[in-house]
């Protein structure tokens, strides 16, 4: 059921676009940020927020007013050099109240998640943009694939350590799976709007790539999560944790797709 909610309400920012999807972005950005400051310890554990939290989501606020104001990735090192320095600072003026690796954290949590997902933005602006906005999400296409090919197939391990159930046959399915997802896309692209066959194959291939980076900003969420000994970043979704739980490898693939898809549909 939250799947069904979840796709509903894709589809309910994806097709119309615009300020619409820009603000649906902002809060999951706003959440999973929170979650990730409060997985990698950046979030005080009295439960307030601490001020290094709240210069990463001043900086979130300042990303995504120039991003309704420029509508290109060429000014997006303005707001993530923002972000450096005014966490920086709030670390150097608060010393030695935090650690340096917090300061880290806090811009890594940053760029992580609220500037990844801001491409989706971009992607929808961009010619053929109402086609491209969705292929970041063949992730998910990606992840039960991937999820049945392992449980009919899988023998050989993948990364036993960082993510025991995870294995090569299935990872070959999820590849599998979302190319196949990436040609019907193509197909729809072709007869629609390019008249070009080549398309298709430029899908295919833009899906195949965004498949194993898929799978690697899972395997770095799973790793985070690891490393601070955490099941889920959250319960906000049921059945599925929190927003970095669903949307991990997804984040992880956005930026990726978008500049692929900058080079190489751009130009149909």
């Amino acid at each position: 059921m939250s799947g069904v909610v979840i796709g509903l309400v894709l589809a309910g920012v994806l097709i119309p676009g615009g300020i619409i999807l820009a603000a649906v972005l902002f809060a999951i950005s706003l959440i999973s940020y929170f979650e990730l400051t409060r997985a990698t310890g950046v979030h005080q554990e009295d439960g307030k927020f601490s001020i290094l939290e709240i210069c990463g989501y001043i900086a979130i606020i300042v990303h995504y007013i120039q991003m309704l104001l420029v509508g290109t990735h060429k000014y997006y090192i303005f707001s993530i050099m923002f972000a450096f320095f005014l966490i920086m600072v709030c670390y150097v003026v608060n010393f030695p109240k935090f650690k340096s690796m917090q300061a880290m954290a806090a811009f890594f949590c940053f760029v992580y998640a609220p500037v990844n997902m801001s491409f989706v933005y971009l992607l929808r602006l961009r010619s053929y943009g109402k086609y491209l906005a969705w292929i970041p999400f063949i992730a998910w296409v990606c992840d039960t694939c991937a999820y049945f090919a392992g449980r009919a197939f899988g023998k050989h391990k993948m990364a036993p350590i960082l993510s025991p159930k995870k294995t090569i046959e299935g990872a070959i399915g999820g590849i599998l799976g979302s190319v196949a997802v990436g040609a019907v896309f193509g197909y729809l692209l072709y007869r629609n709007e390019v008249h070009n066959v080549n398309v298709i194959y430029m899908l295919m291939l833009i899906t195949f790539i965004g498949s194993i980076i898929a799978q690697l900003g899972d395997l770095l969420a799973s790793g985070i999560k690891r490393d601070h000994n955490i099941k889920d970043y959250g319960n906000l979704i049921p059945g599925h944790g929190g927003i970095m739980d669903r949307f991990d490898s997804v984040i992880f693939v956005i930026p990726c797709i978008y500049f692929l898809a900058v080079v190489m549909i751009s130009h149909f």
